[in-house]
């Protein structure tokens, strides 16, 4: 046979690799695209962590895509929009966090703490202040 050792290994190694990247294809298509249309109690959700503080600036960055009319939340939990860059960022950061918001998970916002303005007073004075 013209198959040497070497050319057998090769196509061993070659088949396996076809087939766990086919597996690989196989599962992100079930994570893609989920079980059931998200309702509207999961978009309220997502919509409120996505203003929140705690969501990451591209999760912000899409809510602000979504809010000026260029996406909507069912397309973007859909899977719809899944070619969209914004939305792949997005879901890098946040996919775990936005998952758990899809199965009704309620998100824990803590509110922001104020900034300090420079006109603000000082809160306490001390002898040599004055």
């Amino acid at each position: 046979m013209w198959r040497t050792a070497e050319v057998k290994t090769a196509e061993d190694v070659l088949a396996k690799s076809v087939a766990a990247a086919d597996q690989a294809m196989r599962d992100a298509a079930k994570l893609r695209y989920p079980a059931r249309e998200p309702s509207a109690e999961d978009v309220r959700r997502v919509m409120r962590f996505a203003k929140s503080n705690e969501a990451s600036p591209e999760l912000q960055a899409l809510q602000r895509r979504i809010a000026a009319g260029y996406l909507s939340w069912r397309q973007v939990l859909l899977g719809e929009a899944a070619g969209d860059r914004g939305v792949r960022a997005a879901f890098e950061k946040d996919r775990d966090r936005l998952a758990a918001l899809c199965r009704g998970e309620e998100p824990r916002i803590t509110p922001p703490k104020p900034q300090r303005r420079d006109d603000d007073e000082p809160m306490s004075f001390t002898e040599d202040a004055w």
